[in-house]
């Protein structure tokens, strides 16, 4: 049956969906690609982003979290920006744009100081 087939897709699409508990204080992790905002979202919570060593590995909003002192506290994990206008991101960007216009209790900008991650420390500072 077509119905039960389509409840079926939308109940697996709707899994994969991160978990936003709007109650608690959120700690969105922004920066370039490939600076580590995804190794500190599993070492800090329950998040468990894939990890690889090049640039745009996660490509969607993935959710952690984590207590401290009996306070529960959640932590996101963004796909990377570049400095480069709003109207020029790609999808990937814009998720994140959108998970900082509208998670943002704690806004957390990871840089790679090295500038290892591929984006000049000068060019990580240009991002908006």
């Amino acid at each position: 049956d077509q119905t039960i087939a389509k409840l079926l897709y939308f109940t697996q699409q709707l899994r994969r969906l991160p978990f936003v508990d709007p109650d608690l204080c959120t700690f969105v992790l922004a920066g370039a690609p490939n600076v580590g905002k995804s190794s500190l979202v599993v070492s800090l919570s329950s998040g468990t982003p894939e990890i690889c060593n090049y640039p745009f590995t996660t490509r969607s909003i993935k959710m952690g979290h984590f207590d401290v002192s009996g306070e529960r506290f959640q932590v996101t994990d963004t796909p990377g920006l570049l400095a480069r206008a709003d109207e020029e991101r790609n999808e990937m960007e814009g998720l994140t744009i959108a998970a900082l216009e509208h998670l943002d209790n704690v806004v957390l900008f990871v840089m790679d100081l090295t500038g290892e991650c591929g984006t000049k420390v000068k060019d990580q500072l240009k991002i908006r």
